[in-house]
């Protein structure tokens, strides 16, 4: 049965999902693997230690990402976003509908954009992947690409009809690192009439783990499948920069190849010419994978290089403390 609420009622549900979301952290994806990878040079304590708060920061990060796939997905289903688009509105000159064409749809974005800073813009594409608008209108009238079927996100949706979460991409707009959540609108015949889409910001990424309270000599990053960098812990690193994205200094770790083999657990090996204990989990996201990579340098101590977790006479390992937990929801 089609669902039928007025944009009025989508702002309340939209208010509903923040507040649900401040307090439920820890969702678990149902596509979540528990497959641990141990390695000989490190302490399987510690190990385990590790990867438990690091599961702690991927339900977050998983609950968050949910929370705006389930805001699109409503948006979908809205009936201002259900009636079909008019194509004879679209103006080559401002790469797409005029500002002040087709306003209920744009009414959503306009909501979508207020309600989550997460999101950069938002799109409503037609099926055969051109940009019917964005929001804000100045991020169409700047539009360098107003067909977008080459991208990731476009033919998966297409072809699955299901939301989908990309890879890290370049923006042609704006030149910025991004990813975009795409979700299909179905309408009551079951046929797609077009894709949102939903570009995610990586500055709140980097806010998030740039606030954990990490040690000295350590770096918590969230990649993508490619090896391309989503969030840094470096206060002097940026993710959302074009260099961050061509670097991917990342995707030729062999902790991330066994990552991507859906492992988690610990590993010695080279980083930026530099030996380094990475602990590594993996999560399956949106029909997408996201890896968290922990990364202590092994430099300090140089009579025993591999001994790169200090035990501090077998105390647990803490990420972060509990004041920084509690508001970590703050940058979402």
């Amino acid at each position: 049965m089609m669902l039928k609420i007025s944009s009025f009622s989508f702002g309340i549900i939209i208010t509903s999902i923040i507040l649900y979301s401040a307090n439920s952290h820890f969702i678990s994806s149902i596509y979540a693997q528990d497959t641990q990878y141990s390695n000989n040079n490190t302490n399987e304590n510690n190990n385990s230690s590790l990867l438990n708060e690091l599961k702690n920061i991927k339900n977050i990060l998983e609950s968050k990402v949910t929370k705006l796939a389930t805001a699109l997905q409503i948006a979908s289903s809205l009936p201002e976003i259900l009636e079909p688009p008019d194509i004879s509105l679209i103006d080559p000159k401002v790469n797409g509908i005029p500002e002040d064409a087709d306003i209920e749809k744009r009414k959503i974005g306009k909501i979508l954009l207020e309600q989550f800073n997460e999101f950069f813009s938002f799109v409503f594409l037609l099926n055969n992947g051109d940009v019917y608008f964005d929001e804000p209108f100045e991020r169409q009238l700047n539009r360098t690409a107003t067909n977008l079927s080459f991208r990731d996100y476009y033919q998966v949706v297409n072809q699955t009809k299901e939301t989908y979460l990309s890879d890290a991409i370049i923006s042609i707009t704006t030149g910025r690192n991004l990813a975009v959540i795409a979700t299909p609108v179905i309408n009551k015949d079951n046929n797609m009439t077009g894709i949102l889409l939903g570009a995610l910001n990586f500055n709140n990424y980097d806010k998030f783990l740039q606030s954990l309270n990490l040690q000295n000599n350590t770096r918590l990053v969230l990649i993508d499948k490619t090896g391309v960098k989503i969030g840094d812990s470096y206060e002097n690193e940026t993710s959302i920069s074009k260099e961050s994205f061509e670097k991917k200094q990342f995707s030729n770790l062999t902790s991330v190849k066994l990552a991507l083999e859906g492992k988690s657990g610990s590993i010695v090996e080279k980083f930026e010419g530099k030996e380094s204990q990475i602990t590594f989990l993996t999560y399956d996201l949106f029909q997408n994978k996201r890896i968290l990579l922990f990364i202590q340098g092994c430099d300090r101590d140089i009579n025993n290089s591999n001994l790169c977790i200090d035990n501090d006479n077998n105390k647990e390992l803490h990420l972060f403390n509990e004041n920084v937990l509690s508001r970590l929801g703050s940058f979402f």
